[in-house]
């Protein structure tokens, strides 16, 4: 014998929940499935067809990610591209590459867990490939472009990663976006002619590495129009009413600044060497090739103590 006995009435309220909790579970499970009967999209699909993507929605809702991703590529493989049901896969698909491409863990071996950027990497490319010429094709494009450049934050490859990327989506997209009525004219090349911009500008380390990334190679002329001061160039002349929006003129007046100081800091190095004559040169190259940076200031100072002169002009 229990000692305790529930309440005859608190009982029959714990029944007529139980019960209306499976009565709704019953009721949202009928309400998808007559959705999806009466869809016009739905009847034409093959048994195969209807079972993927069933099993796929509820891989998707249980947050089995990896499984959905499958069960959806099958679906898809055998179904029209042009019917509502695919395009709300992709969008299903597109969900869970975001996930993947923040940083959530997958399963490896059925033991190890690591971050998912790799998955969610190729899910975004197969979208743009099925995608053809919808929005959700861009969408994840930029997505991995994005991803790419916050991991540059952490490990530099992923800069040079982000700047193809973004390439690859001004170079394929823009064009044809620029003859699609569609799309705004030019939108995709501006977000992505900045991002190529701003990844050769975030890759840049400070004074004791190169300056290609921000002007070019100096014996490769063609390179400057990939560097960080030719892209924004580029956008103020192609995008001249953005200027001021992404204060365009404050990031070519700081990549003056970071060259300029880069090669005072050159000219520092020979002084501390003991090579005066050499690091003279550098001093009047600073002052004659960036006159109104902060470093021209200093390498006028520089000049002065080690020439005896009043002041060095360029």
């Amino acid at each position: 014998m229990f000692k305790y006995k529930m309440p005859l009435m608190v009982l029959a309220v714990v029944c007529v929940l139980s019960g209306l909790s499976t009565v709704r579970a019953k009721t949202r499970k009928t309400a998808k499935t007559w959705y999806l009967e009466q869809s016009e999209h739905w009847k034409p699909l093959s048994a195969e067809s209807k079972e993927a993507l069933t099993k796929a929605n509820t891989l998707f809702r249980k947050g089995k990610f990896g499984k959905a991703v499958r069960s959806y590529d099958k679906f898809l493989e055998g179904c029209d591209p042009n019917s509502e049901l695919y395009a709300e896969a992709l969008e299903k698909q597109f969900h869970i590459a975001k996930e993947f491409l923040a940083g959530r863990k997958i399963r490896v071996l059925g033991v190890f867990k690591i971050k998912g950027y790799a998955a969610g990497e190729k899910i975004m490319e197969r979208i743009s490939e099925r995608a053809g010429n919808a929005t959700i094709g861009l969408d994840a494009a930029v997505e991995v472009a994005k991803s790419y450049e916050e991991r540059g934050k952490f490990e530099e490859e992923y800069y040079d990663l982000a700047y193809l990327k973004w390439s690859e989506i001004f170079d394929t997209y823009d064009k044809r976006l620029r003859i699609s009525s569609p799309w705004p004219t030019g939108e995709v090349g501006k977000d992505a002619l900045l991002g190529k911009a701003r990844c050769r500008h975030n890759a840049y380390k400070g004074p004791e590495y190169d300056v290609s990334g921000l002007i070019g190679r100096a014996l490769i002329p063609e390179s400057y129009y990939e560097s960080a001061k030719g892209l924004n160039q580029r956008f103020s002349r192609d995008y001249s009413e953005a200027v001021k929006r992404f204060d365009i003129e404050g990031k070519l007046k700081q990549i003056n600044e970071q060259v300029a100081y880069k090669d005072f800091s050159t000219g520092r190095y020979y002084q501390r060497t003991g090579n005066r004559q050499a690091a003279n040169l550098y001093y009047q190259m600073v002052i004659r090739d960036w006159p109104d940076s902060k470093a021209a200031k200093m390498a006028n100072k520089m000049l002065v103590e080690n020439l005896g002169s009043k002041e060095i002009t360029k």
